[in-house]
């Protein structure tokens, strides 16, 4: 039996029994997998260190569940960002996606040239049909274990993983991780950070319309902040050592550096090209920090309505996996005519297309944007030039300019630069169009979050113009928010910061979502050349930007 969604206008098709975490959905693509669970596991814990025996019951029931289970189990080590990351699994569809997704070590060896670790930097464990265990998700820090039961959303697996390995680069190695998209226009970045349904994949493909453009990430990337030394060199720094001591190390060397400008401290470090680099501290331009971002995944795991604005997609979708792909209804069918027409007539007569009737690809395309939250995974040099894509993931694009964006109908502001106040206060409150809040827009931050929102209540209440101020002089900040906060920091002294409300449809004098569309890119490409700290337009001037 069918299970209905949204009003009917679309549909999974049910599960085979009581506990299966996945099963076949109708066609499309190469594979197309139901998942029981399409969002946040019920249970999510981010506390098991705190808790006494609850990390060793759970590794405890995961290995009764694969040796007496009698299911096949998959194990399999990718690199991200330079970490070992092993993944065991005894879900056909996470191990698919898991390998689609990332770089496995060879791949990873063949193009860096660097050999990742013999042992696994951080551990993953996801299995189903375990009995003795609720539909859940768990991470421990003190372990670098990320461990799911009876789930098959990838869609949470990836987050949770992205977290952990996060929190291990930013305490050891100073490495920014940030929910965001990277864009360079003539060799200069755009770094976008958003919440979700807000405009940053929208914003990101179409900056690639534009000349001298190169796609660098959709989802997720890795920024490391670097200093100039006085002969030339780049340094990002990864501890410090004075008088033979370690005196700090990861995301505490910026602040360090900054307060002991004349140490003669040796700061260790790495180039841009990931090689090892020395210095002396008193040589480092620390008032002038440029941030690098570096692309995380070789595939990209993506909601597949981006065939909605972007149809070109579609033609690395259809022979791509998908996750969660419904059915429709003559009734969606209907009420979406104008946008299924849109995107037919870009995509009939051409293969694969061109083998299907009209209804077939009618219905296909109306299943690629029904549900919100199906997935893909689009390999991005099928959309664009291989040259005009970052394939390499050690090779960093320069951030010039970050972009905080938004969809708040009551504002007339369009475009503005913020001071770093400004700046601050919206990603410590993370507010999303949906009315709740995301601590720097980015839920797979491996962290107690509701401790972190309760102690940044308290400052809020003082006054959001007053929240930065508030933050820097408080002694009882959590430290997994003062690593975030530090590295944002930094960010906003690398490049220039604003605000993006991507509301343009309010203009009486805009006709289509594709001319909004059209006209917001060309507001980003002029944030990008601009220089000047007063830059700010509203609803009824930013036509002085694009005309």
């Amino acid at each position: 039996m069918a299970i209905a969604e949204k009003k009917d206008l679309y549909t999974f098709p049910g599960p085979p029994d009581a506990v299966s975490p996945e099963w076949p959905g109708t066609p499309i693509g190469a594979k197309n997998t139901v998942t029981r669970t399409k969002g946040r596991t019920a249970v999510h814990d981010k506390t098991v260190d705190r808790k006494p025996g609850l990390f060793r019951r759970l590794v405890a029931n995961a290995v009764e569940s694969i040796a007496s289970s009698g299911q096949r189990t998959y194990a399999h080590d990718v690199v991200i960002h330079g970490l070992r990351v092993r993944a065991i699994t005894n879900s056909e569809h996470l191990i698919g996606y898991w390998k689609d997704n990332w770089y496995g070590v060879d791949e990873w060896l063949r193009i860096t040239g660097k050999r990742a670790a013999e042992t696994p930097d951080v551990l993953v464990i996801a299995l189903g049909r375990v009995p003795t265990e609720a539909e859940a998700a768990y991470y421990s820090r003190q372990n670098d274990t990320v461990i799911f039961f009876n789930t098959s959303y990838y869609g949470q697996l990836k987050s949770w993983v992205l977290g952990a390995v996060g929190r291990k680069l930013a305490v050891e190695y100073g490495v920014h991780s940030i929910h965001g998209a990277v864009v360079t226009k003539d060799g200069k970045g755009i770094l976008y950070i958003a919440p979700t349904g807000t405009g940053k994949s929208t914003s990101t493909y179409g900056v690639m319309e534009f000349p001298n453009t190169r796609f660098h990430s959709d989802d997720w990337v890795y920024v490391r902040y670097a200093y100039r030394t006085k002969d030339g060199k780049t340094v990002s720094p990864l501890r410090i050592l004075d008088g033979g001591e370690e005196v700090a190390k990861g995301y505490q060397t910026y602040r360090w550096l900054e307060e002991h400008r004349s140490s003669d401290a040796t700061v260790v470090g790495r180039g841009l090209d990931d090689r090892e680099v020395t210095a002396s501290a008193k040589d480092l331009d620390v008032d002038h920090p440029e941030a690098y971002a570096y692309t995380s995944e070789k595939v990209f795991y993506l909601r597949s309505n981006l065939v909605e604005n972007f149809p070109q997609a579609a033609f690395d979708m259809i022979r791509s996996r998908l996750e969660n792909a419904p059915d429709v209804t003559p009734e969606f069918m209907a009420e979406h005519k104008a946008t299924i027409d849109a995107i037919q007539a870009k995509l009939q007569g051409k293969p694969p297309f061109d083998r299907m009737d009209e209804a077939t690809l009618r219905t296909t395309i109306a299943r690629f944007f029904a549900f919100d939250n199906t997935r893909a995974m689009l390999d991005i040099t099928t959309v664009f030039p291989k040259e005009r894509v970052f394939t390499n993931p050690m090779e960093p694009a320069r951030i010039n300019a970050v972009l905080l964006i938004k969809r708040n109908f009551d504002e007339d502001v369009v475009v503005e630069r913020l001071p770093i106040d400004k700046f601050m206060a919206r990603l410590l409150i993370g507010l999303t169009p949906a009315g709740t809040k995301e601590i720097v827009y980015n839920s797979y931050r491996a962290v107690d979050d509701k401790s972190e929102r309760a102690w940044i209540d308290t400052i809020e209440a003082k006054g959001v113009d007053r929240m930065w101020s508030e933050y820097e002089k408080a002694k009882d900040k959590p430290e997994t928010l003062h690593e975030e906060m530090e590295m944002f920091r930094m960010l906003y002294s690398s490049a220039a910061a604003y605000d993006l409300n991507t509301t343009l449809q309010k203009d009486k004098a805009i006709t289509s979502k594709m001319e909004a569309v059209s006209k917001t890119m060309r507001i980003i490409v002029k944030a990008l050349e601009n220089t000047k700290s007063d830059f700010r337009y509203d609803i009824g001037s930013y036509r002085k930007l694009v005309e």
